[in-house]
């Protein structure tokens, strides 16, 4: 007969946040996230209730819960709104059923596909959120958090996104690294920390995302809103990043001690000793993919990693969530190196597309 000792459960996919804690504690762990803030951690309604419970600026927002849609007008009515708005799942990732309505009818539509619908997580979805549309540039605070820290939560790495808008969802170009020690974050790491506090993250990993605007007269990013927050490590390649650029950080086992229990080791600086930059590479047709160029993305001279997502015979669509995209390409390395990089992964793919009408004439 074998005994086993556990000592911690890791949460390493969204779906696995709110079910995580639950099950450490019927294992009778210590090392574990409140609990009563569980689903405040996955739900994105219930968030916003937290983080504006603990004092924090959220999104103004409401709950859709009629399946042809006809609360939107009353929820906008209500919350004094104006054009553009956001309609969302509550418990979507990956920016998956997230649209910028620009108007009452399209809104209306997106409030009716998402409500009882089956969300990015396989659950029932109850009710669609609409929420307040925030300008400004959108950022990913990630953070570590142990009661053995000075700190108790801390953000380890940030990324500073840059999206278009395409067909009513905002999609990523590039994702770069940033200095959480430079004056210019200071604002949005305090807030960050604030809002891991808040949903209950006490062990663990935490990755924040949120939006700011930039202050010319101050020279730093301000007015931070909370878009969510996840109790897990960040998804793609963002700690391996930031263990390659910042000496002395092993995110991973950090994580692992953190729900254990045991102290986290925790480097002098967050301060990346290089550029750690994400591209996102889209097609700019749709249809079945007759040939490729550009895809030797080992060429690049600040070339760390990729993954291709899309091959000869598969169909390509224009990118409008993070699975739609045709491959994400990693660089590090010096700056103007790794901007030019990103900027070839990007322009010189080029994709042979035969589009439905050909296949049908065919």
């Amino acid at each position: 007969m074998h005994l086993y000792r556990f000592l911690g459960v890791v949460p390493c996919r969204e779906a696995a946040v709110d079910f995580s804690d639950i099950l450490g504690a019927l294992l009778g762990l210590t090392s574990q996230n409140d609990l009563g803030l569980a689903s405040s951690r996955r739900d994105k309604g219930l968030m916003k209730v937290a983080v504006a419970n603990a004092g924090l600026r959220v999104a103004k927002y409401a709950r859709l819960t009629q399946g042809d849609g006809s609360d939107v007008i009353d929820a906008v009515a209500e919350l004094e709104l104006d054009y553009p708005i956001v309609i969302k799942t509550p418990r979507g990732m990956s920016t998956m059923d997230v649209y910028i309505c620009n108007d009452e009818k399209e809104a209306v539509m997106r409030a009716s596909e998402i409500v009882r619908s089956i969300g990015p997580d396989g659950r029932k979805t109850q009710y669609a959120l609409l929420e307040e549309f925030i300008g400004g540039e959108e950022f990913a605070l990630n953070l570590m958090a142990s009661p053995a820290t000075p700190r108790g939560v801390q953000v380890s790495d940030i990324w500073m996104y840059h999206k278009v808008e395409s067909e009513g969802t905002m999609i990523n170009t590039i994702q770069e690294m940033v200095d959480p020690h430079d004056h210019k974050y200071s604002l949005l790491v305090k807030y960050a920390e604030g809002v891991a506090r808040a949903v209950g993250i006490k062990y663990g990993m935490g990755h924040c995302e949120l939006k700011a605007k930039f202050d010319e007269k101050r020279n730093k990013w301000v007015d931070p809103v909370m878009i969510e927050i996840a109790g897990r490590i960040a998804g793609g390649r963002k700690a391996i990043m930031a263990e390659s650029t910042v000496p002395g950080w092993h995110p991973f086992e950090a994580m692992i001690d953190a729900h254990c229990g045991f102290p986290v080791r925790m480097p002098p600086s967050f301060r990346p000793s290089q550029k750690a930059v994400q591209v996102y590479v889209p097609s700019d047709k749709e249809g079945v993919i007759k040939s490729m160029k550009g895809h030797d993305f080992e060429r690049l001279s600040t070339y760390q990693e990729s993954m291709l997502l899309k091959n000869v015979g598969d169909k390509v669509v224009r990118a409008h969530d993070l699975t739609s995209f045709a491959a994400f390409v990693w660089l590090v390395g010096d700056e103007e190196d790794v901007m030019l990089d990103a900027k070839k992964a990007r322009d010189e793919f080029k994709v042979e597309v035969e589009t439905d009408e050909e296949e049908k004439k065919e």
